[in-house]
């Protein structure tokens, strides 16, 4: 399994191009904005500050912190996407199509989605990271 996560979270050459641009075009920082829990606007409203400086004292460690807290919630909507997506497949065959539809669209904002976004932050991140110390193998 380990090997398997580290091949997986890998950022790929295609990601890291114009700075996760393949992600944008997927619509990354237009779903980021409205996430209900962890949204752009929902996090602004609600104060919260994803990155904790002050506890770290270090901005590359929180930014560090942070983009490991991606791999985390990634990996969560991973096995989501997995679990729905068989449900899906299963009730498609089983009960009928219509439930593999709305199963599959709901999947798709429900954990696709996400998961695009957490990468987009992560190769965000990642050129931020390299930036503040560029000496540094990220």
């Amino acid at each position: 399994m380990k090997k398997f996560k580290k091949w997986y979270f890998r950022l790929r050459p295609f990601e890291l191009r114009q700075k996760g641009a393949i992600y944008i075009r997927l619509g990354a920082r237009i779903f980021k904005k409205f996430v209900p829990t962890t949204g752009d606007l929902v996090t602004r409203m609600r104060g919260i500050k994803r990155l904790k400086i002050v506890e770290t004292g270090d901005r590359r460690k929180a930014l560090e912190n942070y983009r490991n807290q991606t791999l985390k919630w990634e990996w969560r909507h991973l096995i989501s996407a997995v679990l729905l997506q068989s449900w899906a497949i299963l009730a498609g065959i089983f009960i009928d199509m219509e439930h593999f539809w709305v199963s599959s669209i709901i999947n798709i904002f429900v954990n696709y989605y996400p998961i695009i976004v957490q990468r987009f932050n992560r190769v965000r991140l990642t050129d931020i990271i390299a930036k503040l110390h560029p000496n540094n193998e990220i």
